[in-house]
């Protein structure tokens, strides 16, 4: 079971830009075609996409390591240029380039989808190029803080500007549903199966050292060692699941975005391609931007990756819980369509680890 399980979580992985669009395809097919149902049950549908949203995000609240913050916690200067590329760059870009589009409600959406935090791809893209996993995982959770201040703050500066209405009290609601709950949800479930498996290793080496064996002595003077062992253990045991979990609740997600906002996009393909243009453009923008000012700064290779996936890549589910929580009809529209590019920019981007290590030797 757990390695089919593996090589499903392994294959969607490799696959998730195809299974992505495709959840898009479907979502429009499925949309259009049942149009008057989508119009007639916006509760439903609102309700549905809601909980889709916070259980695409509780499995990689689980696989959160605050653990690790401690030491990363000291790479001050990496830390201050992320929250500058995620907190300043990021939404005035995304503000500049909303006013590009014309329906406001979407314009909203394109804003929020580039304030929320990072997502749990981010760090696995860190891992695919060898970055820096523990000021990754730093800076996942600051962004994931900071989004509770920015978010509100940012969509309050865009109403200023535009005139539009931002419901500020369902904002903070939505964003207490999708990022602070399913922090201590997942935070807490991570403790107790940690807890619990030492625990039952504990208890298993015990027995073992009533037999002669020494193990059990030797990782008692050792707890440290003792731990770090069984964590390592779980996170590659449960690791799959939560991936799996993940992805299927995600693409599912994608799919019902889709299919809620199928009537504009089949009636307003202009909206949806200059979305998706929009984001190409500044993605690239931000991540070139982010390259030559780590270079400037003298950052490492490994700091400069982990600082470029988490400031880059957003969290769509949360964004589209907001978007569906607080804001217009038309505001979903967004986290349905940037998955489709935020992907292939990002695997492009892993995909130039080589050379941007030659950029950064020497560093």
């Amino acid at each position: 079971m757990g390695e089919s399980v593996a090589k499903t979580a392994v294959h969607m992985k490799k696959y998730l830009l195809l299974y992505s669009i495709l959840a898009i395809i479907i979502g429009i097919i499925i949309g259009y075609r049942y149009h008057i149902f989508f119009r007639m049950h916006k509760d439903l549908v609102k309700n549905i996409i809601i909980s889709l949203a916070i259980l695409t995000i509780y499995p990689s609240m689980i696989q959160l390591k605050l653990e690790r913050i401690g030491s990363a916690a000291k790479k001050i200067k990496a830390i201050v240029l992320s929250m500058f590329y995620i907190f300043v760059l990021s939404p005035i870009t995304a503000i500049v380039f909303s006013t590009a589009i014309p329906n406001t409600d979407v314009a909203m959406g394109y804003v929020v989808s580039n304030v929320v935090p990072a997502s749990s791809a981010s760090i696995g893209y860190v891992l695919l190029v060898d970055g820096d996993i523990e000021l990754a995982t730093v800076l996942a959770v600051l962004s994931l803080f900071g989004s509770l201040i920015a978010v509100p703050g940012y969509l309050n500066v865009y109403s200023s500007v535009t005139s539009a209405s931002v419901p500020l009290g369902k904002i903070m609601e939505a964003l207490v549903y999708t990022l602070v709950i399913p922090f201590i949800l997942g935070q807490v479930t991570r403790y107790l199966a940690i807890r619990h498996k030492i625990k039952k290793k504990r208890e298993e080496y015990r027995l073992n050292g009533k037999n002669g064996t020494t193990l059990a002595h030797e990782l008692e003077e050792d707890f440290k060692l003792f731990e770090r062992k069984i964590v390592k253990e779980l996170e590659s045991s449960i690791k799959p699941h939560l991936s799996l979990a993940t992805m299927i609740s995600m693409l599912v997600l994608i799919c019902m975005l889709a299919a809620s906002k199928a009537f504009m996009m089949i009636n307003s393909p202009n909206i949806a391609f200059m979305v998706i243009g929009l984001q190409a453009v500044m993605l690239f923008m931000i991540l070139g931007v982010v390259t030559v000012s780590d270079r400037s700064m003298h950052m490492s290779y490994s700091e400069h990756e982990a600082i470029a996936f988490i400031s880059a890549t957003k969290n769509q589910s949360v964004a589209a819980a907001i978007a569906v929580m607080a804001l217009g009809p038309g505001a979903a529209l967004v986290p349905a369509l940037v998955p489709a590019i935020q992907a292939p920019v990002a695997i492009a981007y892993v995909n130039l680890s080589d050379p941007i290590r030659k950029m950064f030797e020497g560093v």
